[in-house]
């Protein structure tokens, strides 16, 4: 079973570990909760639902946009915006709030336009 999501929040997190990232927040989501987010799963084996709260919580520690967070858990349908890999918002997520959405728009189709390049290449 795929585990959107869960996999979207592994990769913002990187290397850093649960731990970490329940302290950076003040404590607001335990590590083991944010781990069973990862999961898509409890310690129990049911099928975790994060609340809206606890998103806009990750959304703010990993610095990426609430509104796809809340897209990959189910709450809203995406917003007209081109379908994203987890690699390319990964990629997204960690350049500055002060650039635009041009900015953002330039950035990800330069992405995209080095993805063909190279692939033109093999």
């Amino acid at each position: 079973m795929s585990n959107t999501l869960g996999d979207f929040l592994r990769e913002l997190r990187g290397k850093e570990s649960l731990r970490s990232v329940s302290e950076r927040i003040d404590g607001r989501l335990s590590h083991s909760y944010i781990s069973d987010l990862e999961k898509g799963t409890s310690r129990r084996g049911t099928v975790i639902n994060p609340t809206p709260e606890a998103l806009k919580i990750l959304s703010e520690a990993y610095n990426v946009n609430y509104d796809k967070l809340m897209s990959l858990a189910g709450y809203i349908e995406e917003k007209d915006s081109p379908s994203l890999s987890n690699k390319q918002m990964t990629v997204a997520a960690h350049i500055d709030d002060d650039v635009s959405d041009e900015q953002m728009e330039d950035i990800l189709n330069y992405i995209d336009f080095i993805k063909q390049k190279n692939s033109k290449k093999d």
